[in-house]
């Protein structure tokens, strides 16, 4: 289940309304690292590995293999720079 706070919705909405979840698995030498999903704006290079969905007026875009796990999307704001952050995020 997806959320957004209404901050993160409304710079959302702001900037275009349509974002994804990045999700990615990096291979290395020993263990694999996943980091957690990050917000990015547009549409995914590859939509056939997500799944559309509305959310408070916005297209979101979510990785199929994401886990269904609670995760809200926040605003984080730093010296003047704003972005959305993942958070609810626990790597299995």
């Amino acid at each position: 289940m997806l959320t957004f706070t209404p901050e993160a919705c409304q710079y959302a909405l702001h900037s275009g309304g349509v974002l994804y979840l990045e999700y990615l698995t990096v291979q290395g030498c020993c263990i694999p690292y996943q980091p957690g999903p990050s917000v990015r704006f547009g549409n995914p290079h590859d939509p056939q590995n997500y799944r559309q969905e509305t959310i408070e007026g916005m297209t979101v875009f979510v990785p199929r293999e994401l886990p269904e796990v609670p995760l809200r999307i926040n605003l984080n704001a730093f010296m003047g720079f704003k972005r959305l952050v993942v958070e609810g995020w626990r790597h299995a």
